[in-house]
């Protein structure tokens, strides 16, 4: 019984040594790798864009299948002396469901540069149609896949432009996909985009009931992905975690009493904004601090973006909730010291005659567009 083993064992020994075979030494006309286990290829969406297709097209042939492939099936696609090979003999891989063509590159002068690419292409997804934004997490996918280090607020600026296209949604796909789009809200500037993000969505559409409501859902999604490892600190709380900061908690807060106020007669319908107003007094504490009077000299109006939620959340939870309003003198104070200093720093940022479409014009229309009647 041994000996049948060992006999077995020495056959696929010597088939798996010939599925591996030196390319040099090999002559069939077509070959394919044996299949192996893989999350397979991402897929890229057709687009109406020529130059953007061309883009998808380059950094899934230059960029992610090299990615995907054997380091033997790596040597072979860019060593040079086997670029006649390839020709005279084509061969395939599969990766997933793929069977990809293996194809001769010259690292010297076929490769675009990454970074470029990927910034190209996110500029022409903005420019161009808002399905476009479909193609946002398979892009993703392929950088990470690629070992690409996305740099201090890369993402961040990503998260930014497919809100202002309308597509905060493609971006909570790729949040829910962090394992393989690398997307996450443990990154300060996606955090900060995305929770201003939601405060927009609802805004820009003058608070309406469906805008609302979309935008508490995903409020609700961002907050459940909070608890887990990949975007928060899972079971453990620690210094500055993002479920005990005034500015997420404010957010979500400000949805809850928009909807309650404008949508639900005034009233408090699910207790949300009772238990959001409690939460966010708790984190603030004693420790209230108010935005700065001088607004920034570039970038976004950090100060007042953070800051407009947590007042304007205040202020309708008072109306909202009346003499149920909890700790209704520390409550009353926090919101009394934002609008003061929030008062202050758009007067500021008004003098600086801020162009439409500039950071400055966003967030002095998140001031002026606050429910207070």
């Amino acid at each position: 019984m041994s000996n049948l083993c060992t006999r077995c064992a020495l056959r696929l020994q010597r088939a798996a040594a010939q599925a591996d075979a030196s390319p040099a030494t090999t002559r069939a006309f077509s070959q394919s790798t044996a299949r192996r286990k893989h999350h397979g290829l991402p897929v890229f969406q057709p687009t109406t864009n020529p130059e953007l297709q061309d883009l998808l097209t380059s950094f899934r042939n230059k960029h992610v299948i090299p990615a995907y492939l054997r380091p033997s099936e790596r040597r072979l696609i860019f060593g040079t002396k086997h670029r006649q090979l390839l020709v005279d003999n084509p061969r395939t891989t599969q990766i997933g469901d793929d069977e990809v063509p293996l194809t001769w590159i010259d690292r010297r002068t076929e490769i675009p540069n990454r970074a470029r690419l990927f910034n190209k292409t996110v500029d022409l997804m903005t420019q161009g149609e808002s399905k476009d934004w479909a193609n946002l997490p398979a892009l993703l996918i392929g950088m990470k896949s690629a070992g690409a280090k996305m740099e201090g607020g890369a993402m961040g600026r990503v998260v930014r432009k497919a809100n202002n296209a309308g597509r905060l949604g493609a971006v909570i796909q790729c949040l829910q996909q962090v394992e393989h789009t690398g997307l996450t809200l443990k990154d300060e500037a996606v955090l900060s985009h995305v929770m201003w993000a939601l405060h927009d969505l609802a805004q820009k559409d003058a608070w309406s009931a469906e805008a609302t409501e979309k935008a508490m859902k995903w409020a609700n999604v961002v907050g459940l992905l909070l608890e887990t490892e990949e975007h928060g600190g899972g079971k453990t709380r620690r210094a500055g975690d993002a479920r005990q900061r005034p500015e997420v908690i404010g957010v979500v807060l400000e949805l809850a009493a928009v909807q309650a106020y404008k949508h639900q007669g005034g009233k408090d319908v699910d207790g949300k904004v009772k238990m959001y107003t409690e939460r966010l007094l708790a984190c603030i504490g004693d420790q209230a601090q108010p935005p700065s009077h001088a607004p920034s000299t570039s970038g976004p109006q950090v100060e007042m973006l953070n800051g407009v939620p947590i007042y304007h959340g205040l202020l309708l939870a008072e109306k909202v909730l009346g003499p149920d309003l909890p700790h209704p003198t520390q409550a009353k104070r926090i919101r009394a010291d934002y609008e003061a200093g929030l008062t202050i720093l758009a007067q500021a940022i008004e003098a600086q005659r801020p162009r439409e479409g500039t950071y400055g014009a966003g967030a002095l229309r998140c001031w002026r567009d606050c429910l207070r009647e």
